[in-house]
């Protein structure tokens, strides 16, 4: 038998969980979704970020017992919500009767008679998600889609026509603020330069790529030696976040695109490349933008395996999912 049979033999192992899920299970969702718009006057808006968490929120809440915050920037309006309302619409924001309809665009959201306007910023996010108390079997969502930094990857929000400034969050500061809760803990991000928050180490990310390698393969080349030396080294390999789980929609120096073009559905142009394929996994249908409650078991670990199949050869070489699992993964539904 080779090393290499024997080596993906071990990895196997890692990836797979025999975890049940506590019938108290409880799940915590936080939800971001930042248009950007009209930003400093000739920003570009990002079209499809409301649907698209829309649609995550639709489908997680059918995992079962759901406690969700959601933060909603749209159209230059900003609102905070326990209990969202989303409705379909056509190109021109007329509310749909069915969200199957073939002149869907996508969601928009819809506030409750007398909201007001929240004006949140990254940081009250932060702020919320201090105050959450998990228990051991709990379960921990943040979801964002909106624009990452170049530089560093960091969530930008609040930018607006009257403003050239926006707030941003470096990976450091979200993941240490995660990393406090209890429970388990995955992040979600659908944003440009994201890859940045998956750990170079081979331990903790299901993809390494050497710096000679483009990140739209599959696997990097050196991906089982990587591991063989990580699995035999007497070096220690440490990650402060082995707690977290992360799925990213690009490589850490690639940007994501916001919809997709040459999908294998009639709506994929009002969803992100990366969301569109993460809804399916999930079990959401794309083709009558609904969420679907199903039984069947649902890891992370299968998710992206989900998306990277599925995931059009060619816009890999635009931005290429990726996922860090901790070595173990962790089971959804």
């Amino acid at each position: 038998m080779s090393i290499l049979l024997i080596l993906f033999m071990i990895l196997s192992l890692f990836s797979c969980s025999n975890e049940c899920i506590p019938s108290e299970r409880k799940i915590y969702l936080v939800t971001i979704a930042d248009d950007f718009y009209n930003y400093n006057g000739n920003g570009r808006k990002l079209e499809n970020v409301v649907t698209d968490q829309a649609a995550l929120y639709l489908q997680i809440q059918t995992f079962g017992d759901i406690h969700v915050q959601s933060y909603i920037a749209q159209n230059g309006k900003r609102y905070t919500s326990s209990s969202p309302i989303y409705v379909p619409v056509d190109k021109n924001n007329i509310e749909l009767e069915k969200n199957s309809d073939e002149a869907f665009k996508g969601f928009v959201y819809k506030p409750k008679e007398g909201e007001e306007e929240s004006g949140w910023t990254i940081y009250d996010v932060m702020e919320y998600i201090g105050t959450l108390e998990l228990g051991d079997d709990d379960l921990f969502i943040l979801s964002y889609s909106g624009h990452g930094e170049k530089d560093n990857g960091a969530l930008m929000t609040n930018a607006s026509s009257i403003s050239s400034q926006w707030d941003s969050l470096s990976p450091e500061d979200l993941l240490s603020r995660i990393s406090t809760l209890g429970g388990k803990k995955l992040v979600i991000l659908d944003s440009c330069y994201s890859g940045v928050y998956i750990p170079k180490s081979p331990l903790y990310t299901s993809d390494i790529f050497s710096s000679g390698e483009k990140e739209d393969r599959w696997m990097g080349t050196s991906y089982p030696n990587a591991i063989k030396e990580a699995l035999f080294s007497d070096k220690d390999v440490s990650y402060p976040y082995g707690d977290i789980w992360i799925l990213s929609s690009t490589g850490n120096s690639q940007e994501a695109s916001d919809s997709l073009d040459g999908g294998d559905g009639p709506f994929q142009l009002c969803y992100g490349a990366f969301t569109y394929y993460l809804l399916k996994a999930l079990g959401y249908d794309t083709d009558r933008n609904e969420a679907v409650k199903k039984e069947s078991r649902l890891t992370v670990y299968s998710v992206y395996s989900y998306v990277r199949n599925n995931f059009p050869s060619y816009e890999t070489q635009i931005q290429t999912p990726r996922v860090s699992n901790g070595g173990l993964d962790l089971v959804l539904r």
